[in-house]
């Protein structure tokens, strides 16, 4: 400890040759998945970057919305601190102990300028130092009061001495949240001893003094140790007035190696061949030369492949790592490329050791013969269907995923097409921001004759007359070249009014469409369903289908099925005109999405009934669904006892 303890007689002198300054604490609660913190933080940023000799700033990444792992890396204390203040939304600023508010009201430069004006009772200074090894923080923290009156608690043992951790700049390769976020600033890391603090005496007379002395070991999840500082502040729990701050600066780490993944490649030669060369490209971002290192990649979260590499990289030199050709499985893989333990130590910045996701989009090679068909139902929410890909332009995953009502509290209407079946897929222009772009595409399938066309249902409404967009392609080469045959924005494309709340269509909201695929005879194809955002409302999408007539105009003719009654109370018989014999399965599925009935019939060709026994059915709507021959119909009718 002595040399922070020299460290600390020095700030003595200085506090005692001048007067109490302040430093105004401004603590800012935040999450990595919070959309209005991505849009309010940059502003704060500047503000705070304008006044930097008049503020210490502290970040609290909250446990909510969504996913954000600095709080998962400490979520104790920061949820601590969210509790001493009642914070119950972000973004949300704290100045000084006055608040929680939202942060354009609570951090402007009149009210820093005005705390700042204020005199603090207490004098406060604050230094870190590593220890040799690196893997501790010791930290000095020198309270004084040089003013003449005595400085007293609000209450007995309400004078708290907190001290924080922080890193000054995290800096992730790609969005670590939902929000796009990628940099984020002043992060609390962890609190010393806690997030309780340190109590202070109740009373300070006129030139008292005290150092307070701390080691702390090095979390394990620090980002970058160059960007390690510390930040202390003095608050009285009696009204949570904050009566003055410090910070430390980061200190450049000399002693250990910074070895950075400047480049991944995985490059595909086409969405239907799944073979690559994964390449890793490593430079040495620090001044150490760098010997050795291990190199790795993994697909979807699985086992890392791993090279160790060795060689010679001077600062600023770079090494290219090959791995072994590979073929990745069918489906949209994100694969991630990492380096770690160069010359078999600790690295001094962590951030920079893990590429971005890579998305490479394999479709499986083997044909499906048409008719090909895809109602959704067998997706589950936060997935598209199995088979298909999804390609996008932003940083993160779009939210581009098959949704039943179960997954919208509240929601009395089927989202499934004309609410004739569960599910759709949903395209969230509603949090897309412009220009970000969404692509779905098909397996690819065979058996293309001129009279094939393809059939597809959707419901959109704009939010306020923004023109979010549906291309629609069809490629014969699997995605060398596409030919666009559908293209609708705006109104062309809406099948509701505006909507300012997320839009979840009704039944009648939804539209077929048609496109004939003749110029396609002979060949095989995929489909691409390109969904452009303007930042609008959401885009539903269902019943994908590839044939010769429309889904329901074949085995089973639509026009020519009835059921009847309808309400029933007892019984219902289902008419329909079959033009081939097979076995029919009939289904009858609750509102819930439960299958209640459950039958199977043979079935000749022509006008053919079906005899449905419904007496033990709650009262409600319920749907029938009719598979034969690969062909499905639905219907709908009502039980009333």
């Amino acid at each position: 400890m002595k040399n922070i303890v020299s460290t600390l007689l020095v700030c003595l002198f200085s506090v005692a040759a001048f007067g109490q300054n302040r430093l105004v604490l401004v603590e800012h609660f935040t999450q990595a998945s919070c959309g209005p913190c991505a849009s309010q933080n940059p502003a704060l940023k500047t503000l705070l970057d304008a006044n930097a000799t008049k503020v210490v700033a502290l970040k609290y990444q909250t446990s909510w919305p969504g996913v954000d792992p600095m709080n998962a890396a400490n979520p104790t204390e920061a949820a601590a601190r969210v509790q001493y203040y009642g914070v119950t939304g972000v973004p949300n600023s704290v100045m000084d102990g006055s608040g929680p508010g939202s942060p354009g009201t609570i951090v402007t430069t009149t009210t820093i300028n005005n705390r700042y004006n204020t005199a603090a009772p207490l004098n406060l200074s604050a230094s870190h130092q590593w220890t040799a090894g690196y893997d501790s923080i010791q930290i000095g923290v020198f309270v004084a009061n040089a003013g003449t009156a005595t400085v007293a608690s609000g209450a007995a043992g309400s004078l708290k001495l907190h001290v924080a951790v922080i890193e000054e700049e995290i800096n992730y390769p790609s969005a670590p949240g939902s929000n796009g976020e990628t940099n984020f600033y002043q992060v609390m890391r962890k609190m010393v001893p806690d997030a309780s603090g340190t109590t202070m005496a109740d009373s300070w007379t006129s030139g008292q003094t005290q150092m307070f002395v701390f080691k702390v070991a090095a979390p394990s999840y620090l980002a970058n140790l160059n960007k390690v500082a510390v930040v202390a502040f003095i608050q009285d729990n009696s009204n949570k007035s904050v009566l003055n701050a410090a910070r430390t600066s980061v200190q450049t780490i000399a002693g250990l190696p910074d070895v950075g993944l400047n480049a991944f490649t995985a490059a595909t030669p086409g969405l239907c061949n799944g073979t690559t060369t994964p390449m890793v490209t490593i430079k040495n971002e620090g001044s150490l030369a760098i010997t050795s290192a291990s190199v790795a990649y993994a697909v979807n979260g699985g086992t890392p492949v791993t090279q160790n590499w060795t060689g010679s990289l001077s600062a600023g030199a770079t090494a290219v790592v090959s791995f072994p050709q590979v073929t990745l499985p069918a489906g949209t893989n994100s694969l991630v490329a990492t380096v770690s333990s160069p010359n078999g130590t600790g690295d001094v910045n962590g951030m920079n050791n893990m590429s971005a996701p890579l998305i490479a989009a394999v479709l499986n090679n083997t044909p499906t013969p048409a008719p090909y068909s895809e109602g959704m139902e067998s997706t589950s929410f936060n997935s598209i269907p199995a088979g298909h890909v999804l390609l996008y332009n932003t940083a993160t995953k779009p939210l581009v995923t098959v949704v039943s009502k179960a997954q919208v509290n509240g929601l009395p209407q089927e989202l499934g097409g004309y609410g004739q079946s569960t599910k759709s897929l949903m395209v969230d222009f509603f949090t897309m921001q412009s220009g970000a772009q969404a692509s779905i595409i098909t397996p690819k399938v065979s058996g293309i004759t001129a009279n094939h066309k393809l059939y597809f249902n959707h419901a959109y409404a704009s939010y306020a007359g923004e023109a979010d967009g549906l291309k629609v392609f069809v490629s014969s080469n699997c995605g060398t070249t596409w030919t666009n045959v559908f293209d609708k924005s705006g109104t062309a494309l809406a099948t509701a009014p505006n909507a300012t709340a997320r839009f979840f269509p009704q039944p009648t909201q939804w539209y077929p469409n048609t496109i004939s695929l003749s110029q396609f005879a002979g060949q095989e194809l995929i489909v691409k369903f390109e969904c452009n955002s303007a930042y609008g409302n959401n885009l539903w999408l269902d019943n994908f289908w590839i044939n010769t007539a429309a889904l329901g105009e074949e085995e089973i003719q639509a026009a020519q099925a009835k059921l009847y009654p309808n309400p029933a109370r007892d019984a219902v018989k289902i008419s329909l005109q079959v033009l081939e014999a097979g076995e029919a399965l009939v289904e009858v599925i609750n509102l819930n999405g439960q299958t209640v009935i459950a039958q199977t019939a043979s079935v000749e060709s022509g006008m053919q009934s079906i005899d449905l026994h419904v007496a033990d059915l709650a009262n409600g709507v319920y749907t029938v669904k009719i598979a034969l021959n690969d062909r499905v119909e639905t219907l709908r009718f009502t039980v009333q006892h």
